[in-house]
């Protein structure tokens, strides 16, 4: 009885070396380390599968985030264009239009 227990366990354990494996050529695939994974999932074949499926992969191309478009400036035309809006559709008074004007413009 202790002679087939005996081969019961090893057999065991090569097959969960054998699973081991899995987990193991899918890391080295993302850039992992073959053995430290391999030793992983003969461990904790189930935990070790999930995990490696959830990472991040290594030799993925990183696509540059582009930069923050800027506001084009807003120059003293687009402001006078504002208040001469402003001045057609009556909410501002001419006097106050040729005030705003000249402050624009440094008069």
């Amino acid at each position: 009885m202790t002679d087939f227990l005996l081969i019961y366990c090893i057999v065991c354990l090569i097959f969960a070396a054998g699973l081991g494996l899995i987990p193991a050529f899918i890391a080295k695939e993302k850039g992992y380390s073959f053995g430290l994974w391999w030793f992983y999932g003969w461990m904790l074949f189930i935990v070790a599968i999930i995990h490696i499926l959830l990472i991040p992969d290594k030799n993925a191309p990183v696509q540059p985030v582009p930069p923050p478009r800027k506001a084009p400036p807003v120059g003293a035309a687009d402001e006078i264009g504002k208040f001469k809006a402003l001045l057609d559709s009556g909410v501002i008074t001419q006097e106050e239009f040729d005030q705003k004007k000249k402050q624009l413009l440094g008069l």
